[in-house]
Formats: structure tokens, sequence, C-alpha cells
């Protein structure tokens, strides 16, 4: 009896490690706040409720795949997931540009509330599929700030000519009104600022910002950051390799996911002030966007909402589901706004 209790037990524990997998998650980030934490706390709650069947390693950015090749090799399944940027794609499928963040959209938590129950997850799962991947929301970003400017801004015209570090649906609507637009990794932002090659940039809100020094060369920090009022940080995987997961363990990821949408926004949300009074300290003005720079930003961005919508048809579903949603939740939000 005891023998063939033992054949059993050992049995049971070689289906346990027949199931048990180890799998890759590249990031295309460094250590950053909110953003880092998040990371290791959704790899250890899939961990924890797949009773360690799903393992993924956490990979900083550069560490297997440069930021953006991960897309690719994910697909082709050289990496099993990805931690990364929506708009990272818009290369490859404009649409998904809408998944990094709304210029001029709502608030955090009118996007993930689309995404969930507007439709927008679906339609997100329709672009990435024919590259063989599987994305989900995974970590609510808060609206970033307007951007780090080395001479005011008082008006529309003043950004003629200027050089500015923004990439994305952002850049473009920046270079309606005369910007130069470019990418630039983050490490290299400071310095061009300093020499100026740039004379301005965006990155991410003070917690992240702060990192990078910007307060030291240049001196004006505008809010709001309407080129993006809430942002996703997106997982994805190999579709193969999510097809192969039982029900228990994609739910598990889900959930998982879900879970980061709320931590990642509630470990943003009381950890700015701080920050900004201390950009203030060092001489920084921290400030508004003048009204006449909003509407003109406001107009260029319908223009290109335009122009994008007749260029591709899945732009133009994306951004129509996403208007038809904000829509109604902007009516019931004006009736119970208290001021």
């Amino acid at each position: 009896m005891k023998k063939t209790l033992i054949v059993a037990m050992m049995a049971a524990l070689a289906a346990s490690d027949a199931v048990a997998k180890d799998y890759t998650m590249q990031s295309a980030f460094g250590g950053l706040p909110v953003l880092d934490p998040t990371a290791k706390r959704f790899v250890e709650n899939v961990s924890t409720l797949t009773g360690g069947e799903v393992e993924f390693e956490y990979l900083l950015a550069g560490q297997l795949s440069p930021p953006f090749e991960i897309f690719d090799n994910v697909g082709t399944g050289a990496i099993d997931a990805g931690w990364s940027y929506a708009a990272y794609a818009s290369g490859k499928e404009p649409a998904a540009a809408l998944f990094g963040s709304v210029p001029f959209g709502g608030d955090p938590l009118s996007y993930v509330s689309w995404l969930h129950h507007g439709g927008g997850l679906e339609l997100w799962q329709e672009i990435y599929e024919p590259y063989n991947l599987v994305p989900m929301a995974c970590g609510v970003i808060l609206s970033e700030a307007g951007g780090w400017y080395t001479k005011p801004i008082n008006a529309p015209e003043d950004f003629q000519g200027l050089n500015i570090r923004i990439g994305g649906l952002g850049g473009e609507i920046l270079g309606k009104l005369g910007a130069n637009a470019m990418s630039l990794p983050a490490g290299e932002i400071s310095t061009s600022l300093e020499t100026g090659r740039l004379d301005a940039t965006e990155l991410s809100f003070p917690l992240v910002d702060k990192l990078l020094g910007f307060d030291k060369v240049a001196k004006h920090y505008y809010f709001p950051g309407w080129h993006q009022p809430a942002g996703f940080i997106e997982f994805y995987m190999n579709k193969d390799k999510w097809d192969a997961l039982t029900d228990a363990q994609r739910t598990a990821i889900e959930v998982s996911c879900a879970d980061a949408n709320l931590y990642a926004m509630g470990i943003a949300a009381g950890a700015q002030s701080a920050i900004l009074e201390a950009f203030r300290g060092n001489r920084v003005a921290v400030e508004r966007f003048p009204d006449s720079v909003m509407a003109a930003l406001r107009a260029a961005a319908d223009e290109v909402y335009a122009e994008k919508s007749a260029e591709d048809p899945m732009f133009k579903t994306v951004i129509d589901s996403y208007r038809a949603y904000a829509d109604a939740y902007n009516e019931y939000q004006a009736l119970s706004d208290l001021n």
C-alpha cells in the first residue's frame, strides 16, 4: 500500500514538473520607477497564482533584445513575451499608437474602461493577431507632464523650428505647428538639451523625469500632458505559447495584469507633489501651457486624426470606437462633477 502511494506521489510530481515552464519576458524599459516595480509584481503574481507552473524571466531593456525589436522577436518565438509600449509598433500598424495613449483623450479610468468594456481590447487583439501576438494592458499610467522646455512657450508660433524629443502621434501633432520632432534614447536627452541639440523633451511624469536631471538643463516644465493624458504598459505573448497554456494559466496572467493596472496607477498617484516642489527649489517654472497653445494643439490633433483615419481603416475604427465610448463616459462625468 505504501509503495503504491509513493509511486502515485512520484507520478504527480512528474506531471507537475511537466507543466511547469520558464518564459522570457523582455522589457523595453530600464529600471524606471512605477514601470519596474509593476513588472516585478506581475511576474511574482503569475508565479503565485499558477503555483510556479508559469515563471517569467524578467529582462530589462537591452539584456536580450533592443527595445524596438521585441515586437518581432516575440512574434517569431525567439522571446516568449514582451513588456513594452504599443506606440513602438505604430510603424507597422498606425492604430497601435492608440493603445499607448490617445492625445487629448480621457483620464486613466476612461481609457481602461474603454479597453475592457467598450471593445478596445478586441480591436487591439485583432491588430496584433497577424504578428502572432496576444496583447493586453498590464499597467495603467497617469497623465504625463507636457514636457521640459529650455525657453518659454507663450504662443503657438513658439513651436516653429523647435527641436523636441517626442514620438508617435504627439510628434506628428507638434509637426503641424512647425516643430521638429525626433526620437532619442532616454540616456541621451539631458546631454542633447545641454548642448542645444534639443530645445525641449517629454518623457514621463515627475517621478521618472527626476532621474534624468532635466531640471538642471531646462527651466520650463509644462502641463498638461496633452499627448498622453493616460497610457498603458503592454504585455504581449507569442500566440503559439499563449495557446499552449491552460485556461487557468491564461486567467492567472490576465488577473495579474488587472492587478498591475491598479497598482501602477496607485503607486504613481501620490508621489508627484514633493518632486514638483524640489523642481521649484531648483528654479524651475512649473506652469500650464497657455490656452491659445492648447487650442492650437487640439486643432492639430484633430487634423492628424482625420488624416490617419483617411489613410488607415483600422485607425479609423479604433479612434471611432474610443470616441463613441468617451462620449458616453464624459456625459455622466460632467453630470457628476462637483466643480
